[in-house]
């Protein structure tokens, strides 16, 4: 029953801790609505303390869109769409490297959601992952700059390869929602390296201008983790970074994303 749900903001530019919902077991047609509205509401949603098997977690992801697998990266083996994100003690970078990003954007359409779910991760506090509102990213933007970048394209790539069908996608620099209507700056560092029509030497002045803008303090949030943690975010409505500050000490987690459908 959704109404022992507690809801608990988590900072003033997104985030919210959910407790008493247990994941593991079937969610009603009533729960999936009101977890997708939290989500538009909250941006990213943190669930403590959750038992998830490999296949529940693809679950979860479904009340969100559709199952990604993907064609670069090696997935567990106990499912297609779970992608292991682990950092070993020997590791010197995390896992996606270290970049303000969205997850799955160099696809068409691109992702909606992302959940990631702690199996071993460091004691103490280190590991965690920053979230940033673009929503409020482009809502900060003046009149004139909104106009002008409403009108741009950007090409997202997979990183290292070229421009082709299965590496590369075409998306508005300012997406509208499907689900809130809301406008969001839509590029990342790790993705986007030119605009529609112009070089990529053209491109790098503004694409740094808009990181700058994107990722200022008063639009992020923190998320700590711990064991069996379920973290979900809206890859249409933010950007994240993992923190890279735990050298020589084990971090695993297991992703999944799902790509948008028609009203998700």
């Amino acid at each position: 029953m959704t109404n022992q749900w507690s809801v608990t903001r988590l900072q003033s530019a997104l985030g919210a801790v959910v407790a008493g919902v247990d994941l593991s077991q079937s969610l009603s047609a009533d729960a999936q609505i009101h977890l997708r509205a939290l989500l538009d509401e909250h941006l990213v949603l943190v669930f403590p303390e959750q038992q998830l098997l490999p296949g529940r977690h693809v679950e979860i992801g479904e009340v969100f869109g559709e199952p990604y697998v993907h064609p670069f990266l090696e997935s567990i083996a106990e499912h297609d769409a779970i992608l292991r994100v682990a950092k070993e003690p020997e590791d010197e970078t995390v896992f996606g490297g270290e970049f303000w990003h969205a997850d799955i954007t160099f696809r068409n359409p691109p992702s909606s959601v992302s959940l990631l779910y702690a199996i071993d991760v460091p004691a103490g506090p280190c590991g965690d992952t920053l979230f940033a509102n673009q929503f409020a990213a482009f809502d900060r933007l003046s009149s004139g700059m909104q106009s002008m970048l409403e009108g741009l394209e950007a090409v997202h790539v997979y990183p290292d390869m070229a421009e082709c069908e299965a590496t590369a996608a075409v998306h508005p620099v300012v997406r509208t929602h499907p689900r809130s209507g809301r406008k969001a700056l839509f590029v990342n560092a790790a993705f986007v390296h030119r605009f529609v029509g112009w070089t990529v030497e053209e491109s790098r002045p503004l694409l740094a201008q808009l990181e700058a803008h994107q990722t200022r303090p008063e639009f992020q949030g923190r998320v700590a983790w711990s064991n069996n943690q379920l973290t979900v975010w809206d890859n249409r409505a933010v950007l994240h970074y993992a923190m890279n500050d735990y050298p020589g000490q084990r971090r695993v987690l297991q992703r999944v994303t799902v790509m948008e459908r028609t009203a998700t």
